[in-house]
């Protein structure tokens, strides 16, 4: 399954590293050919943002230019993004997908019952870190992809140097204030990427 409905955590994160999406070009940017893939190449994926997930307050910590040691917020502006193709808009439609995020919904924040619902009526993948989120998928037959794992499949696509690896991690730790958790099973290949830096 190529297609993932992605969480405001997993984006965030994605967009902290600062490599697995790359800084839209709109200079270069070309129409995409109806025939041609959707799928970002660094990892393989179409990556889809529900409505409510691109209409939340979007921000990332940056380092402040007047002391590099400080973070400083700053607003996220995904529409370079959705217009170079790297991610792309959705929404729930129909009675089905509404029923479902309804019903997600009363458990979980928009954004995640969102793409849940999206996930299960599309047979898509949901990237999320959120545990209740992830709980809750299993049993709906709906495939999970956390941010440990789709930066382990980005290092493995784009065959990632251990320093590019570690750059990465430490932009999303810094940035997103984001580390998985300790027994999630792609704990150990995140702090072993980061021993010794």
């Amino acid at each position: 399954m190529t297609d993932v409905a992605v969480d405001t955590c997993c984006l965030i994160n994605l967009l902290a590293a600062d490599c697995v999406l790359p800084k839209p070009t709109l200079r270069t940017m070309k129409p995409k050919e109806s025939h041609q893939s959707h799928e970002l190449p660094s990892l393989g994926l179409t990556l889809h943002v529900p409505a409510v997930v691109s209409g939340e307050g979007l921000y990332i910590l940056r380092p402040d230019h007047d002391d590099q040691a400080k973070s400083i917020k700053s607003a996220i502006d995904l529409a370079p993004y959705f217009t170079e193709d790297m991610l792309h808009r959705c929404d729930v439609e129909g009675e089905d997908e509404t029923a479902y995020f309804v019903g997600f919904a009363s458990r979980l924040d928009d954004g995640e019952a969102a793409c849940m619902a999206l996930a299960k009526n599309r047979q898509w993948s949901f990237a999320t870190d959120d545990r209740l989120a992830t709980n809750l998928a299993g049993p709906q037959g709906v495939t999970v992809l956390t941010t440990a794992e789709l930066l382990k499949r980005w290092a493995t696509n784009t065959k990632a140097s251990k320093m590019e690896i570690a750059a990465a991690l430490q932009n999303i730790q810094r940035f997103a204030k984001f580390v998985p958790r300790s027994h999630s099973p792609e704990a150990s290949w995140w702090l072993s990427h980061l021993q010794g830096v």
